[in-house]
């Protein structure tokens, strides 16, 4: 199938869309994406539709990863979010609402209750607008079986789908108050920026110091944004940038590397965060908790590269201290975003493990 590269791309593209929605992680879709490209290079015969025949075959492909991956996610440690996708920033505000909509991290956790042919029933009828008749010879099910699918689906997912304000400098406006609220350490104005039943979702998967459960309620979300605005240094090695992440306002921090927490450390975060949620622990304590947490951790790191180094400077035969230092490697540390609902923000959905991050 010859094209030109602008058209490659622009189907490349466009598979990559259809499996970041089905898979929530950008890494998997950019291998179905290139796959199917490459599948769709090697067909002899002309194809009258190409887009169609991008979304059928990354839909199933994408099938497949998500049926081999379901194991691996139900044994995720913490809350699951989807990779953050950092989008264009040309598009008109016409299109990011529309973004906005289909690619919310909010919506693709919702997704996560489905299975996989349900959610690409879904998504072909809800986001891509298929008629039921060409989602069915997508997905390889009768026409009524189609229907079924996308009935099932919507009772699971309609009830609880966001509606965000609509409105994108107020959103923006919001997170710039609650961002400074956190760094002032002022509970009352992050309760007061926060719905009442608001919930915040940390993502480490293990890897880095977050809370083990969400955290539902306005006054312990504001808690712990509070202790977690001390911990960070407030040093010119830490950058903080203005991003939008899956069509809503967000947060990216850059730092230096950071050492992964040990089991003890994660164990007495947990204790600490449920000594938060009772009350007990005010947002200074839980920073200290979490400041020692880490030193521990850096120490631990550094211990283990001493010896790692010993032993290779012992192996080539050179005395100690002749191995140049390496400077520290920065990689973003997190990436924050929040939903936006009848005026205050109802969720906080923050991105810390480091696999997730690894493509920014």
């Amino acid at each position: 199938m010859l094209m030109g590269d602008r058209e490659l791309e622009t189907l490349r593209r466009h598979g990559f869309g259809v499996a970041y929605r089905m898979l929530g992680s950008v890494s998997e879709a950019e291998d179905v994406a290139q796959e199917t490209l490459l599948r769709f290079t090697r067909q002899e015969g002309a194809i009258d539709e190409p887009a169609a025949w991008i979304t059928t075959v990354a839909t199933r492909l994408s099938i497949n990863v998500l049926r081999s991956a379901r194991a691996r996610r139900e044994a995720y440690v913490g809350p699951w979010l989807p990779e953050p996708l950092l989008e264009d920033p040309e598009p008109g505000p016409a299109a990011r609402a529309e973004l906005a909509d289909s690619l919310s991290l909010a919506l693709l956790m919702l997704l996560e209750r489905l299975n996989p042919v349900e959610r690409a029933a879904y998504l072909l009828r809800e986001v891509f607008g298929y008629e039921y008749a060409q989602l069915a010879a997508v997905i390889e099910r009768t026409e009524a079986n189609a229907r079924q699918l996308v009935t099932r689906a919507r009772k699971h997912i309609e009830a609880s789908r966001p509606r965000f304000d609509a409105d994108e400098a107020t959103r923006d406006t919001l997170l710039d108050r609650f961002l400074a609220a956190a760094e002032e350490g002022d509970l009352a104005a992050l309760e007061e920026l926060l719905a009442k039943d608001a919930v915040l979702y940390a993502d480490s998967g293990g890897k880095a110091m977050a809370p083990p459960q969400p955290l539902v309620g306005a006054a312990l979300i504001a808690s712990f944004m509070a202790a977690v605005a001390q911990v960070r240094p407030l040093s010119g090695e830490f950058e903080t940038r203005r991003v939008r992440v899956n069509g809503q306002p967000g947060r990216l921090l850059r730092g230096p590397d950071e050492p992964q927490p040990g089991e003890a450390e994660r164990r007495a975060a947990a204790g600490e965060m449920a000594r938060v949620a009772s009350g007990e622990v005010d947002p200074q304590q839980l920073a200290a908790l979490v400041r020692r947490a880490r030193e521990a951790a850096a120490a631990r790191e550094a211990a283990a590269g001493r010896q790692a180094a010993a032993a290779r400077e012992a192996a080539a035969g050179r005395a100690a201290g002749t191995v140049p230092a390496q400077q520290a490697e920065s990689r973003v540390w997190s990436v924050l975003t929040v939903d936006v609902v009848d005026g205050r923000i109802q969720a906080v959905r923050i991105v810390r493990n480091p696999d997730k991050l690894a493509h920014l």
